[in-house]
């Protein structure tokens, strides 16, 4: 082919060559010949020198075939190692295209002739940007676009990772921003979140750092925005005035830097959401992603309200895209288990929640996940067995009395069952989502419904209120319906008043905004 080319020389590139060589960009990944690793979404790691040497020689191709031949002679001398050696090297540069750079950077396969590296890159001497469709050389104005862009070519601002080139940034900034990519991607960044993002006040002070060494940094305001919205969205009394004062105020100062900042909208979202219509919030959720499509912070919120209006099946894609950005986050772990449960795939849902118990034996949102499934899959004798654990659940009392009546089917049981659900729904409102799933599943939709209508409409039988502080439940707890879609709660979507509620609370409007159907309609 004629864009086949031996690159530079036909001489080795030696280690001394490599660690000689600058450090570039390609695609979403800082590559460093000379210490011989990658950085990227996906984390650092060491390449093996020969490994380094073929992605090097692909690099300064420009976009254009490298043959087989002219690998050989760059990285091995010239001495004919045998095909599977240049195989298994050019398999490792896959890898870490997928592992490490977010497959951002690509290498093509030209049969009979060589190979070609597609993906941007920044940094080889005449600051060389291939076209990531082509492989070729892109424009003039990209190229000197992504040359002024700096380390911002290879941020990946929503998705919590951020890859530092060795460069003129301050290096404690750099080293705090770190701390909180990692937190991203380990998913200690939302702790204290069981399956939404709620505040972690370590993230709060660590922004806050952040933000000192670097005042105009827009992603850190933005991030500290998020965290502090957050903490306003749990916050009540007296400190909450304070709380979102101070929220507003990292908004206003990331959008100073960046109008664009998605962080930052996402914080506006956090505090503005339960202001909005079903479809409002959905659209604002979806314009963050359209220009940052790894946002953890709004697909964290996207995903569940998904679920919350019946499509499961839709939010499963997105709790799966947040395990892409964040495979350790232990909240949408649970919430991949009880989503199989809810599409039906008990056994499956089975396997995972036992494995995040036996990874995080202490995680109590895995036990309630675990109980859950157990529990409304006819299996209270097991379920029960977490009750005995030492960690326990809230209400346990009360849901040993639910099992006891799930397994006894007895009148008796029952009664005392429904009494004591309505008891908890009453007094204690983030419980009644609960109470309303094991009403069900006792054939008490009657009963159930009273309870969600008082929840999510404040009237009926059956009103919610915490009397341990004299106000409602807090509007993140009833706006979020999942439990209204789930597999216990079935008898009560059939009951005629069903549809009134969904238009009352606006999931009917959402629907026909989108133009979907809820999974119970479409998939019944």
């Amino acid at each position: 082919m004629n864009d086949a080319v031996r690159v530079s020389a036909d001489g080795l590139l030696t280690a001394a060559d490599l660690a000689a060589r600058a450090d570039f960009t390609l695609g979403l990944a800082a590559v460093s010949p000379s210490s011989r690793t990658i950085a990227g979404p996906g984390g650092t790691t060491d390449v093996e020198p020969r490994v380094m040497q073929v992605l090097v020689v692909l690099a300064d191709a420009a976009g254009q075939v490298v043959t087989r031949e002219t690998l050989f002679q760059r990285c091995w001398g010239g001495v004919y190692v045998g095909d599977d050696s240049l195989n298994r090297a050019i398999g490792a540069v896959r890898k870490l295209a997928t592992d490490i750079a977010a497959e951002s950077f690509e290498i093509e396969t030209i049969p009979r002739t060589g190979y070609r590296l597609k993906g941007n890159i920044v940094g080889l001497g005449n600051d060389r940007a291939l076209d990531g469709k082509t492989g070729r050389p892109a424009s003039a104005t990209l190229t000197r676009r992504a040359a002024i862009g700096g380390a911002a070519a290879v941020a990946v601002a929503g998705g919590g990772v951020w890859v530092f080139l060795r460069s003129r940034s301050n290096p404690r900034f750099e080293a705090v921003m770190a701390r909180g990519d990692e937190a991203f991607r380990n998913g200690s960044a939302f702790e204290q979140a069981s399956i939404g993002a709620n505040n972690n006040p370590k993230m709060v002070a660590l922004y806050e750092q952040a933000v000192q060494l670097e005042p105009d940094s827009a992603r850190a305001w933005g991030l500290l925005a998020y965290f502090r919205s957050a903490a306003a969205d749990e916050a009540s009394g007296a400190d909450s005035p304070q709380v979102v004062a101070r929220a507003e105020e990292a908004i206003r100062r990331a959008r100073e830097l960046d109008p664009t900042e998605p962080n930052a909208r996402v914080a506006m979202y956090v505090l503005q959401g339960p202001m909005l219509d079903w479809a409002t919030r959905d659209r604002q959720l979806r314009q963050i992603l359209a220009g940052d499509p790894g946002n953890i912070p709004a697909m964290l919120e996207l995903m569940p309200l998904l679920q919350a209006a019946g499509l499961t099946r839709e939010s499963w894609v997105w709790n799966e895209r947040i395990l892409k950005e964040s495979p350790f986050l232990r909240g949408c772990l649970v919430v991949r288990a009880l989503k199989l449960w809810i599409l039906g795939r008990t056994r499956e849902a089975d396997r995972v929640i036992n494995r995040v118990i036996g990874l995080w034996p202490d995680y109590w949102f895995a036990d309630y996940g675990r109980f859950t499934i157990l529990a409304l899959t006819g299996r209270p004798g097991a379920a029960r067995t977490i009750l005995d654990g030492a960690r326990g659940l809230p209400a346990g009392e009360t849901r040993r009395v639910i099992l006891d009546a799930l397994e006894l089917r007895t009148p008796s049981a029952i009664n005392a069952a429904r009494s004591a659900a309505l008891d908890v729904a009453q007094n204690t409102p983030p419980l009644a989502n609960d109470m309303v799933m094991y009403l069900c599943a006792l054939g008490l939709p009657d009963t159930a419904f009273d309870v969600t209508e008082g929840f999510l409409l404040w009237r009926g039988k059956v009103l919610s209120t915490d009397r341990s502080n004299g106000k409602e439940v807090d509007d993140y707890n009833r706006r979020m319906t999942q439990w209204l879609f789930t597999p216990p709660v079935a008898n009560l979507r059939a009951d005629p008043r069903f549809p009134k509620l969904c238009d009352e609370f606006g999931l009917t409007a959402y629907w026909r905004a989108r133009g979907v159907k809820p999974d119970y309609q479409a998939y019944a």
